[in-house]
């Protein structure tokens, strides 16, 4: 395909700020929404879940469909707001707020639209569980499939989409760790 770039990780560049998959959660955006990450030392919502929300998100919607861009957006906002790591019913209404004042300022190109579906998938990606939009089925999924990294088996019962619970029902990652996800970037 012209004009893709594949990349199957994550890539690392300097000060510890690392590019997601999809180029529309380029380094100033990633390093602008840390800036305005509340600290917390060792978390376990921090730039790695993230990073595997957006790899998981990414996966299923090749398979599923729904938004790369809303996927990969919601990787980075849906945690970026938490206080804590444990009771904070309204982190996720506070990553879709941010996000909604970087579209506002401009430094988040999308359009209305996504921006309506992004902020619903951060604010319910906690207190809903079914959902019939596919990109916020592949958002809340991908997010739900990384909770191994606490020690919780995700429940298929409580995935969208059945790549998801297909992952779930044989705790085999390897389709997803092996992926390669394609990214449009324009390449000379």
């Amino acid at each position: 395909m012209r004009g893709v770039v594949w990349s199957s990780a994550p890539i690392s560049i300097s000060n510890n700020i690392v590019l997601f998959s999809h180029p529309i959660a380029d380094d100033r955006l990633v390093r602008e929404v840390l800036d305005r990450k509340h600290a917390i030392e060792f978390s376990v919502h921090g730039l790695s879940h993230w990073q595997r929300v957006e790899r998981n998100g990414l996966f299923l919607a090749t398979r599923e469909g729904g938004d790369p861009e809303v996927i990969s957006l919601f990787a980075l906002f849906h945690d970026s707001q938490r206080i804590n790591d444990y009771t904070d019913p309204d982190h996720g209404a506070r990553g879709g707020i941010l996000a909604s004042e970087f579209h506002a300022s401009g430094r988040l190109p999308i359009a209305d639209e996504q921006l309506q579906v992004l902020i619903f998938a951060c604010t319910h990606h906690t207190d809903s569980i079914l959902h019939d939009d596919t990109t916020v089925q592949c958002c809340w999924d991908g997010d739900r499939l990384d909770l191994t990294r606490i020690g919780v088996t995700p429940d298929p019962g409580m995935l969208n989409t059945e790549s998801a619970r297909r992952v779930a029902e044989t705790m085999d990652y390897s389709e997803i760790e092996n992926s390669i996800s394609p990214v449009t970037r324009d390449q000379e």
